[in-house]
């Protein structure tokens, strides 16, 4: 009986929605929004199938380019997130101070995302071959 119970606790645990491994994903938006001392950085991620995936990272910290770096390495290790080129990156709504404030983008958080991103994928695939 204490078999059942153990897994039915494993599947309890079991993320949702896993990333399907049939499906290739790619970077389409990034988010920042302060949640205390640290950022919360929501990468909107989507497939061929115009499928929609939201992965949040909760950096350990205040600076949003650390923020932008931790998530970006968050998201390029989770394995089928193939590229994060022309990804936009924004502040939340929550933290823009006018509705024309959050339609800024951040080029210079754009470029580290991507270069950060990148850099986990040549690791990955180095570590691989």
């Amino acid at each position: 009986m204490a078999r059942k119970s153990s897994a039915r606790n494993h599947l309890a645990r079991a993320p949702r929605n896993p990333i399907r491994a049939t499906s290739m994903w790619r970077v389409d938006q990034v988010f920042l929004s302060r949640k205390g001392q640290r950022i919360e950085v929501v990468s909107s991620l989507v497939n061929e199938q115009g499928g929609l995936r939201n992965i949040i990272s909760l950096a350990p910290t205040e600076e949003p380019l650390e923020a932008v770096r931790y998530a970006a390495r968050a998201v390029a290790g989770m394995g089928n997130v193939y590229e994060a080129r022309n990804a936009r990156v924004r502040w939340a709504r929550a933290q823009s101070a006018t509705a024309q404030a959050e339609l800024i983008r951040d080029y210079d958080l754009e470029d580290e995302y991507l270069d950060s991103f990148l850099e986990t994928l040549d690791i990955i695939r180095d570590q691989m071959g």
